[in-house]
C-alpha cells in the first residue's frame, strides 16, 4: 500500500538577487498558480521540511548554511532548484565568490531554469518535486523524466521564454554568441557547416541575442516549460544546423546568405531575382563582368 506524502516546504536563498524569491512568493500565495492544490505546507523550521526549494547561485558565504539545512531535513526529501542561478550559477558561475551550483552540495531532484522563472514554472517544479518525494517514500525508482503536470497554463506572448532558432535565417555570424552574458550559446564549425547550440539551463532569458541578431534568426519564445529532472540537466539544449551549400559556378562550399540578410541588404530590389546559388567570389566576378564586361 503506497504512503501518501504531506509536503512540507522550506525555502533557502543562497545568494539570489531575490527575483526568484519574489516569483516564489507569488506562486505560494496566489491561488491561480495552484500550489495550494498540491497540499503544500510552508514551514518555518528546516527540521520539519521534506521539500527544499533553493534559489541563488550558491555563494561561498551561503555554502555552510545550505549544508547545515540539508543535514537537518526529514528523510526522505526532495530538492527543487529555482532559477538559472540555482541550476548552473548562471551569469555568476565564473565568479570567485561562487561555490555553486546547488548540485555540488546536495542531490537536486528538479531544476527550474529561468531568470526568474514564471510562477507557473515554479509550481510545475514543486509539483514534480512532490511526485519524486512520493516515489522515494514508497521505495520506488526516481524517474529520469516527468510529464508536464499543469499543462493548461499559457504564458503571454510577450513573455521572454526559451530561446529558439530559425536555421534558414542564420548565417552563423556569431553575434549572438558574442553578446550572450551567460555563455549559453556556442557556434562551432563542423564538416559541412556549423552547429548552433543554446543551453536553456544557462540562459538568463535577457533577449540580448534576439536584440542584436542582424537577421532575426534567434528569438525568445513564450515557452516556460523549464521544470526538468536532474537527469535532464545537460540535455536541455536547442541544436540548430547551418549548412554550407555548393557553388553552382565553381563547386566550392560556401555559407549562403540567409533570407533575413538579403532582405536587409536589398530593400528595394527583387531578392528573388538574385542568384544566391553562387559563392561570394563568383558573385563578385559575375557583378564585375555585368558592370564592365
Amino acid at each position: 500500500m503506497s504512503k501518501e506524502v504531506v509536503p512540507k516546504l522550506f525555502r533557502v536563498n543562497t545568494g539570489s538577487c531575490n527575483g526568484c524569491d519574489v516569483e516564489f512568493v507569488a506562486t505560494a500565495f496566489v491561488d491561480k498558480f495552484e500550489l495550494e492544490s498540491l497540499g503544500v505546507e510552508l514551514v518555518e523550521h528546516i527540521n520539519e521540511a521534506n521539500v527544499l526549494v533553493v534559489t541563488g547561485p550558491l555563494t561561498a558565504r551561503s555554502e555552510p548554511f545550505l549544508k547545515k539545512y540539508v543535514a537537518q531535513m526529514r528523510k526522505p526529501y526532495a530538492v527543487v532548484g529555482i532559477g538559472t542561478c540555482s541550476v548552473t550559477s548562471g551569469i555568476f558561475r565564473d565568479s570567485y565568490a561562487i561555490e555553486g551550483p546547488t548540485d555540488k552540495i546536495v542531490d537536486v531532484d528538479i531544476n527550474v531554469a529561468g531568470c526568474p522563472p514564471r510562477p507557473e514554472s515554479i509550481a510545475e517544479g514543486v509539483a514534480k518535486g512532490i511526485k519524486v518525494l512520493q516515489q522515494k517514500l514508497n521505495g520506488e525508482a526516481t524517474p529520469k523524466t516527468l510529464d508536464m503536470i499543469f499543462s493548461d497554463f499559457t504564458a503571454p506572448a510577450s513573455f521572454r521564454g526559451k530561446i529558439d532558432l530559425n536555421e534558414d535565417m542564420c548565417t552563423a555570424c556569431r553575434t549572438c554568441e558574442t553578446v550572450c552574458p551567460s555563455g549559453a550559446i556556442e557556434i562551432s564549425a563542423v564538416e559541412g557547416g556549423f552547429i548552433h547550440k543554446v543551453w536553456h539551463n544557462s540562459c538568463c532569458f535577457c533577449g540580448n541575442c534576439a536584440y542584436f541578431c542582424p537577421t532575426g534568426a534567434i528569438f525568445n519564445t513564450n515557452s516556460f516549460d523549464t521544470a526538468k529532472t536532474q537527469d535532464e540537466k545537460y540535455s536541455e539544449v536547442n541544436v540548430g544546423h547551418i549548412n554550407y551549400e555548393t557553388c553552382s559556378c565553381c563547386g566550392e562550399n560556401y555559407m549562403p546568405p540567409s533570407r533575413g540578410l538579403l532582405g536587409k541588404a536589398y530593400v528595394h530590389d527583387d531578392v528573388s531575382k538574385l542568384n544566391d546559388a553562387i559563392c561570394p567570389a563568383c558573385r563578385k566576378e559575375a557583378n564585375f563582368k555585368r558592370m564592365y564586361g
